[in-house]
């Protein structure tokens, strides 16, 4: 592997390993709001002057519902903690503040984890140009303070919203409309696309895209598209451990310790506890995903299921029209991941080992 790619690598899988925590957080915090208070305790309280207006966190329901407004401020705040850790291994410090701000644009904007990841990029070789200005003796102190954050913020910022969101917020939107279109033929087939674009991205705006989806068919009443979207974010992370199981030897110690983090994930529908594997293996990865989570959307539609809960994994499936099937197409379709992932993944190679230990060390410090 040559020295640019691993050191892309490095970046990535350092915003990665700061990502994954809040996402943890959220995913496992929105379930059990789901599991304790109801598949529909976000909207269990009144709305007010300010999201908490209403709130009293001593009765039953209303402390589920905060555990959800947190569990829901953490995954709108995961792709800004990506960019910023991204932009951190690039730049250093002063990449933190564009790296926050803009990956939240992204992730409000619908580009999302692969918009943040791109502009994390920009921003590190923005704030890396930058520290290359030759400014007078008395203005050098401001410019980690002020310079570098407020240049850096605004233009890579306008780059962002002045070329990519605009594109990618057409195409996500008339992509959304497409899946919604197919809700008319038959339901393997909508079950299987709503399936495969949770698998292909993780989190990312083909991920979101067939989940607002699967969400606005859900609005009107049609709850089966809502099974393929849990159902086709629960495989990968599932299917991922079962493939640490078949060939052990082909994992190094890192990637068999994210496998047994990714499995509880995938319960919890926490679609992002495979990204590293996305991130250093995606020619494989990514097909295997998409083809165990189009299999497991295609049989939980097709058989029946519905759902209308959007979020919660294992803790909403009781709650499920035709759950039992739902386990079953589950099963498949991890092992169809499982073992796809499992037979075309390259074996590992001694060298391969010293050169993640050497390279890649997500134990990052802010200090």
């Amino acid at each position: 592997m040559a020295k640019q790619q691993r050191n892309i690598m490095k970046h990535v899988m350092t915003g990665i390993s700061y990502m994954i925590p809040i996402i943890v957080a959220g995913g496992i915090l929105g379930a059990l709001a789901k599991a304790f208070g109801g598949w529909d305790i976000g909207s269990a309280v009144e709305a007010g002057a300010t999201p908490f207006s209403n709130l009293n966190p001593f009765t039953w329901t209303g402390f589920w519902w905060g555990v959800n407004k947190l569990s829901s401020y953490a995954m709108d705040f995961a792709v800004a903690v990506m960019t910023a850790g991204v932009a951190y291994s690039i730049s250093g410090r002063p990449g933190i503040v564009p790296g926050l701000v803009i990956g939240y644009c992204s992730s409000q904007s619908k580009a999302g984890f692969l918009g943040g990841l791109l502009m994390a990029f920009i921003i590190g070789w923005f704030v890396n140009w930058m520290k290359t200005w030759k400014l007078p003796k008395w203005c050098e102190g401001l410019m980690p303070v002020m310079f570098i954050p407020v240049l850096s913020t605004l233009a890579c910022g306008m780059i962002f919203l002045c070329v990519f969101s605009i594109p990618l917020s057409w195409i996500m939107n008339v992509f959304q409309q497409w899946i919604i279109s197919l809700n008319g033929g038959a339901k393997a087939v909508i079950g299987g696309v709503i399936g495969a674009c949770m698998g292909f991205d993780m989190g990312g705006p083909v991920n979101k895209t067939a989940s607002m989806a699967a969400n606005a068919l859900g609005a009107d009443g049609i709850n089966g598209p809502m099974c393929a979207k849990i159902i086709g974010g629960m495989t990968p992370p599932i299917g991922l451990f079962i493939a640490t199981l078949l060939k052990k030897n082909k994992f190094s110690r890192t990637e068999l310790e994210t496998a047994k983090t990714a499995l509880p994930m995938g319960l919890c529908f926490i679609t992002e506890g495979v990204l590293p594997f996305a991130a250093a293996d995606p020619a494989r990865f990514i097909p295997c995903s998409m083809i165990g989570s189009a299999v497991a959307g295609a049989i939980a539609v097709g058989a029946g299921c519905e759902s209308v809960a959007g979020h919660g994994g294992i803790f909403v499936v009781p709650m499920m029209k035709n759950p039992g099937m739902f386990m079953v197409a589950l099963a498949i379709g991890s092992a169809v991941t499982g073992i796809t992932y499992a037979f075309f993944k390259k074996d590992m190679k001694q060298e391969d080992v010293q050169e993640e230990e050497a390279e890649i060390d997500l134990d990052i410090n802010i200090i």
